[in-house]
């Protein structure tokens, strides 16, 4: 996973007047927990929303220096303005290197113009754009890299097919699919009108039959 540095410090005071106060000098208030371990604090709003929007925040690990504190986090939620859809708070989850997570890690398409499938019409079809896996926190990749090079329509991809690092495995045990290539709606209305055709020519050879035999008769 990738890691960041973020400086903070303790934040005096609680209540929406703090939070306010907080977000007029330029800073964003956050919370750190976990491990019987609770801080308040606030970052710096401009260097944190430099990170939050290089997007994948959710899937990074943090060293937040403050005091004489280093804290190893990653982020779990950040809460926006309904109106200018800016950060105003962040949720971080305090974490140790031998303590397996759960992160939900994005999935990455490479190599779509060397897949034949995508070239003859087919649809890229991501089923899940997020993983969670669950692992040791320097083990978790940032992202699940998919090469599609060769790929044709029909090709889907499972999560038993992607490897993973060691001792990370998904949360969700079903082999569950990722991907598909998909064919062009028109081509599988042409395909199942086909079959329908075929179907219906068959029957009509079978009625032939049975009206002959029955003249014959």
């Amino acid at each position: 996973m990738t890691e960041l540095i973020l400086i903070g410090e303790e934040k005096k005071g609680s209540g929406t007047g703090s939070a306010r106060a907080l977000r007029r000098e330029g800073k964003i208030p956050a919370v750190i927990y976990g491990f019987s371990e609770n801080h308040m604090i606030s970052l710096v709003y401009k260097d944190f929303l430099k990170e939050y929007q290089k997007g994948n925040l959710l899937s990074k690990l943090l060293d937040i220096k403050f005091g004489k504190k280093t804290l190893k986090v990653i982020p779990r939620d950040v809460q926006i303005d309904p109106v200018t859809d800016n950060p105003i708070h962040v949720d971080f989850q305090l974490i140790k290197d031998t303590v397996p997570i759960k992160v939900a890690v994005r999935v990455k398409v490479i190599n779509k113009d060397k897949s034949p499938g995508i070239k003859r019409g087919g649809i890229l079809n991501i089923v899940r754009k997020y993983i969670s896996l669950s692992g040791i926190p320097k083990n978790i990749p940032e992202y699940l890299e998919i090469d599609i090079s060769g790929f044709e329509i029909g090709r889907n991809v499972h999560i038993n097919d992607i490897v993973l690092s060691k001792d990370v495995v998904p949360v969700d045990k079903d082999n569950f699919t990722v991907l598909t290539i998909a064919g062009r709606v028109e081509e599988q209305e042409e395909e199942q009108e086909e079959t329908e055709e075929s179907t219906e020519d068959k029957e009509q050879k079978v009625e032939s039959k049975s009206l002959n035999r029955c003249r014959s008769k």
